[in-house]
């Protein structure tokens, strides 16, 4: 069921949970994913070891405060994020110096509270602390006392991941993911969540020939828990796009795979250019650390490029609200996802079909990028046009080398779309075909 036009307001619609790795929060979000896709659901307990990983179990903050003689000068009712992440109980006084020693805050952003989220992925680092604006450290007192007070309750439960997968004619997938553990953060990871459902909602529609399947769930546990249960069917991955943060105001980035110039990498560059948009890109784990390192791991080895727009000032912070987000820029970032799937749904290997140098100015073929003609040409002689001429007259011994479409495109700097209705016309006349296995 569509609920919304927009992708800000999917965003809206997701932002006010409690999201965590396996918290109730989750729990509760699924009847709203659910009424945009009809989302699978996988359910790993809580305690369950992979690699060492261990899914952290659910926590509830009851009470978090802090008290100033006897009044009290902070209170986590106002704010979920005052207490850090599988924070533990503590009851006790304390003096400001070790006080202060427990307490994050921002220096970039002393206005916001940072969201202490480092419990849930160190679990030998497991202890008690609050998340505060700068002016509150300020205003501790290194030799004075204070009063903490601390309840939380930890419960079993399961991780939630969520899988939609739209069936094409191949088995062969491409898998996007955006994460989904991050308590009231609109742009980390929301965002890459609401443009990954639209995108959904947009192939579903389409006749495709390749599988999608659209993945989020909480960063690192999830998909590294979901790969290890699928089991033979992971052979048919061929890669994946990794929406992260990606609807605040900065140029969308994109991170290259480990293998840096895999057909995915290319995809994703010629679809940014397509958008006519300065961008920025960058090596595997030099732009954003997520989920890039689960799907590249050993047994693995999937193709993973992230599309984001970090960094940005609200990070992992209170102040991450869909407020500071833009639909254009949402729209932008899904305009990008349909243009990498439009090439990888058209990419098509070349097979030559005739021999010899072929007059392509012939009427018979009418396929000739005209060169330039010193004397007698009066009109400008483009870069385009050169680059044109030269991929027309390397063509067929580019082909012979093993070619496909989108490495012709990335080589010679031409549009992919117009450069596949070129090759669609030297199909026509016979001259090339395309080949039946592309990935």
């Amino acid at each position: 069921m569509k609920l919304n036009n927009s992708i800000i307001d999917i965003v809206k619609k997701l932002y006010p949970f409690d999201y965590s790795v396996a918290g109730e929060g989750n729990d509760r979000a699924i009847k709203t994913f659910k009424n945009y896709l009809n989302f699978k659901i996988y359910n790993f307990k809580t305690n369950k070891n992979l690699n060492g990983w261990i899914i952290p179990r659910a926590s509830k903050i009851l009470k978090g405060e802090i008290y100033e003689n006897k009044k009290k000068i902070l209170d986590y009712k106002n704010s979920s994020f005052h207490v850090i992440s599988q924070s533990n109980s503590f009851k006790g006084v304390v003096d400001g110096k070790n006080l202060i020693k427990r307490l994050i805050f921002s220096n970039k952003l002393p206005g916001g509270l940072p969201y202490g989220w480092t419990g849930l992925y160190r679990p030998n680092q497991s202890e008690w602390g609050f998340s505060v604006k700068k002016s509150f450290v300020k205003k501790i007192k290194p030799n004075k006392k204070y009063k903490v007070n601390i309840i939380s309750e930890f419960k079993k439960n399961t991780m939630k991941v969520l899988d939609y997968k739209i069936k094409g004619k191949s088995n062969k997938t491409f898998i996007f993911n955006a994460h989904n553990c991050h308590k009231f953060q609109a742009n980390d990871d929301i965002s890459g969540c609401a443009v990954g459902i639209k995108l959904f909602e947009h192939l579903k529609k389409k006749k495709l020939k390749y599988s999608y399947r659209l993945v989020i769930a909480p960063e690192l546990f999830g998909p590294m828990f979901w790969l290890k249960q699928l089991g033979s069917e992971i052979k048919n991955f061929k890669g994946a796009i990794l929406l992260k943060a990606v609807g605040n105001q900065n140029k969308l980035k994109l991170q290259n795979s480990f293998n840096l110039n895999t057909f995915l990498d290319k995809s994703a560059e010629l679809a940014i250019l397509k958008q006519k948009q300065k961008f920025k890109k960058g090596n595997f784990r030099t732009v954003y650390g997520n989920d890039e390192t689960v799907f590249e791991a050993p047994g693995y080895k999937i193709p993973t490029i992230t599309l984001t727009r970090y960094p940005f000032k609200e990070y992992h912070t209170n102040l991450d609200t869909p407020k500071i987000l833009k639909e254009k820029n949402l729209q932008e970032t899904l305009d990008v996802c349909k243009s990498i799937v439009e090439i990888i749904e058209k990419n098509e290997n070349l097979v030559n079909n005739h021999k010899g140098l072929v007059c392509l100015s012939n009427k018979k073929y009418n396929l000739y990028k005209p060169a330039y003609s010193p004397g007698v040409d009066k009109i400008k002689y483009t870069d385009d046009k050169r680059r044109w001429n030269l991929l027309m007259n390397c063509l067929p011994m580019e082909i012979e080398n093993g070619s496909n479409i989108l490495n012709l495109s990335y080589k010679y700097k031409i549009d992919f779309f117009d450069l596949s209705k070129y090759l669609d016309k030297w199909v026509k006349k016979k001259l090339i075909k395309y080949s039946k296995e592309t990935y």
